[in-house]
């Protein structure tokens, strides 16, 4: 009889609770889908910045020793053009990292790999070693750690000699 008494008093707080899990259980799953559509959509725009950039090589012919791999800076120092090209690239790297560094891409970037390739080019590299100083200093420590000759590039196959491309740019883990 007491079990009765007790269920009659408190039985209309089993639905109340019931619910309430239910709708904390719905406002978690609306804000991981959430999340993941933002980390698709940062990935988008990420993607139409870079072709952006990239595509100013192709219409702008004045660009293209900005990847000759054997550019003589001696007998033709680089350009205004040269310059601000690859200023703005790496500023598109800079925010990159710093994207990544804050978990806001659904996929993994070899961001490392593209920083050693690009900065082994002689333009690029005179531009980096003269405006390193202007981007934020963990971006230009972390380029510094690309550009070390003992760091391969990354190949996501975790092999001996190569860094793991899941790594995040600061070293954790993602």
């Amino acid at each position: 009889m007491a079990f009765f008494g007790w269920f009659s008093e408190e039985a209309f707080r089993l639905p109340q609770a019931v619910g309430l899990i239910a709708s904390l259980g719905f406002t978690a799953l609306v804000v991981h889908r959430e999340d993941r559509s933002r980390r698709v959509s940062n990935l988008l725009a990420l993607t139409a910045a870079h072709r952006e950039i990239w595509t100013q090589i192709h219409q702008r012919p004045e660009l293209a020793r900005v990847l000759e791999a054997k550019a003589d800076l001696a007998r033709v120092p680089v350009t205004n053009a040269e310059a601000l090209f690859v200023t703005f690239l790496l500023l598109h790297l800079s925010a990159t990292y710093r994207a990544l560094r804050l978990g806001m891409f659904s996929t993994r970037q070899a961001l490392d790999r593209d920083i050693r390739w690009f900065l082994a080019l002689p333009i690029p590299r005179a531009v980096w070693d003269r405006s390193k100083d202007l981007l934020e200093p963990d971006f230009g420590a972390f380029v510094d750690r690309c550009l070390e000759p003992d760091n391969q590039p990354s190949t996501g196959s975790g092999e001996a000699g190569h860094r793991d491309r899941s790594a995040r740019p600061d070293g954790g883990d993602m």
